[in-house]
């Protein structure tokens, strides 16, 4: 039988409830598909907790933000199913590939979930060198840095005087250790956290620094690390994963005349951290 000749493939107007059912479930499965190797390829990075953000955001709108990851994956296993109407393919393996084929699409559109590294809390402008630092400046002056160009000089201010970075000394409990070391755990995906000011809506990855410091004491990991700041005022949060733990999502009212001293104590649990994941709202 050459390729392509197929019996029982019905024609147009043919179509029953009972097929429809199945080409809808194929599209779906197609989607789930797509889905499952994008949060197993991308990990943390996944396009999925961005669509999470994106529906809270819409959410907020009508006074709904607690909309955990499930409700996401239902509602893109939905697409899947809807889009058959649209496209109106007329075998299910088709249906299939058109469910995956259409959320690769969107994982491709979508961009990634990524979050800076934490910052130092005296780190200063990038690139800039200090032309003049007196006493002055310690006690809220302005400060000037001077980079060279090829023509000729350039001098940019920065004003000390307003609001700077937060201190931030985060201390997480393990009251059970951790099951291996810690930069191992972070390659699996075994050990994740993000901390978000909520007044800048800025998000950083606590586990990449490019100036703060995460060291491990003893049964702890503590991390020090400035947050930036527009304000003399900021709703800081934290979201650590760990496997054995069950997932923390905390905040703490941040203020720049005083550290941030935040103690976090992580709870054993035997959930795993993907059910863990389904249950919790990516809303940062």
């Amino acid at each position: 039988m050459p390729y392509g000749v197929k019996h029982g493939v019905k024609a147009p107007g043919e179509f029953k409830a009972g097929d429809m059912l199945g080409l809808a479930l194929s599209g779906s499965a197609g989607i789930i598909a797509a889905l499952v190797t994008d949060y197993q390829q991308s990990a943390e990075a996944s396009a999925l907790f961005t669509i999470n953000q994106w529906v809270v955001g819409l959410g907020s709108i009508l006074g709904f933000t607690d909309i955990p990851l499930w409700m996401v994956v239902i509602g893109m296993t939905m697409l899947g199913a809807g889009s058959v109407f649209y496209f109106q393919p007329i075998t299910r393996q088709g249906a299939f590939a058109q469910g995956f084929g259409l959320l690769a699409v969107l994982m491709t559109a979508v961009p990634a979930n990524l979050a800076g590294g934490l910052q130092g809390i005296n780190d200063s402008l990038p690139g800039l060198e200090p032309a003049v630092e007196s006493r002055e400046a310690a006690n809220g002056a302005r400060i000037y840095y001077t980079s060279y160009s090829a023509s000729q000089p350039l001098t940019l201010v920065q004003d000390r005087s307003g609001p700077n970075k937060y201190d931030v000394h985060l201390t997480i409990n393990f009251p059970n250790g951790l099951e291996d070391e810690v930069s191992t755990m972070i390659r699996r995906g075994a050990l994740r956290g993000r901390l978000h000011n909520a007044n800048t809506k800025q998000t950083w990855d606590l586990f990449r620094t490019s100036g703060g410091t995460v060291r491990k004491q003893g049964d702890s990991l503590v991390i020090h690390a400035g947050v930036p700041a527009r304000e003399s005022q900021a709703k800081l949060w934290v979201r650590i994963e760990a496997q054995g733990y069950a997932i923390q999502v905390q905040s703490y009212d941040a203020t720049l005349s005083d550290t941030v001293d935040w103690t976090v104590d992580m709870t054993p649990s035997a959930t795993p951290l993907f059910m863990q994941r389904l249950g919790k709202s990516y809303w940062f």
